[in-house]
């Protein structure tokens, strides 16, 4: 289990990559205490180990072009940018195409077993209309339009996962979350969290990740002149606490 910190967190991926290498490789990254998260590197015509987990449903963000078959449904083609979820009983395996290594941001429940296995069948079926497992930043802002909107694309029991779109000098009103930890990954533009007087600004940019523990008050703002992307994991309630004009509100910690 990857640590769960009670400090916040800047992770530079590009960092990560860059001192990494090509694949394969794996890092670890942190824990928000229901999820391990880490980046998986894989090198061209490489297949993962294909597995099932009966308990949670799996998710990725994708920094390169893998395909992913999922459960007995078509082979879903992924691009940076995008989200991948396999939702809990339904197989999954992945495959880096095209001339270089992928990246993927893994999110799996602590604990999870990843030695369960199953065939995928020879017959081909339609994804149900009722599962989204694929979001594409160019499909969601067609289907919502412009800035600003907050699109749900992962809802289980454990995580809730949002898609966020500002436009830049957009706030996001500042809040804290008493029972748990929130993160956001990057994927467009530039934006600042500040944490208080007392603590630093953060200043991420696209393939950044953020991570600020529970209890801390977070005020988020789009910078630049592009439209910012951030994709957000709370648990499943996904309770935010806004204090002004709220005498009943927590006390945010220092």
């Amino acid at each position: 289990m990857a640590e769960v910190s009670t400090e916040p967190l800047h992770i530079k991926t590009s960092e990560i990559i860059a001192e990494k290498g090509e694949g394969p490789w794996y890092e670890s990254l942190f824990s928000d205490g229901r999820n391990n998260t880490g980046l998986i590197c894989d090198a061209p015509g490489t297949a993962s180990d294909h597995h099932w987990h009966s308990d949670f449903g799996e998710f990725w963000v994708v920094m390169g072009n893998i395909d992913f078959d999922i459960g007995d449904y078509p082979t879903i083609h992924a691009s940076k940018g995008d989200i991948v979820c396999a939702p809990a009983g339904e197989r999954h395996q992945m495959m880096t195409v095209g001339d270089e290594s992928s990246v993927r941001l893994h999110i799996s429940k602590i604990g999870s077993n990843h030695d369960l296995k199953k065939d995928r069948s020879s017959e081909i079926v339609p994804i149900p209309d009722e599962l989204e497992l694929h979001s594409t930043l160019a499909g969601v802002i067609e289907q919502k339009g412009e800035p600003q909107w907050v699109s749900s694309v992962i809802q289980n029991p454990l995580n809730t996962g949002n898609l966020i779109y500002s436009a830049p000098g957009t706030p996001h009103n500042a809040h804290l979350h008493p029972d748990f930890d929130e993160w956001w990954a990057i994927l467009q533009g530039e934006l600042t969290w500040d944490l208080g007087e007392k603590r630093p600004t953060y200043n991420v940019k696209q393939g950044d990740i953020m991570f600020v523990p529970r209890g801390l008050k977070h005020y988020i703002l789009t910078h630049g002149e592009e439209n910012s992307f951030r994709f957000a994991i709370t648990d499943s309630e996904g309770l935010h606490v806004y204090q002004e004009g709220d005498e009943d509100a927590p006390p945010p910690r220092e």
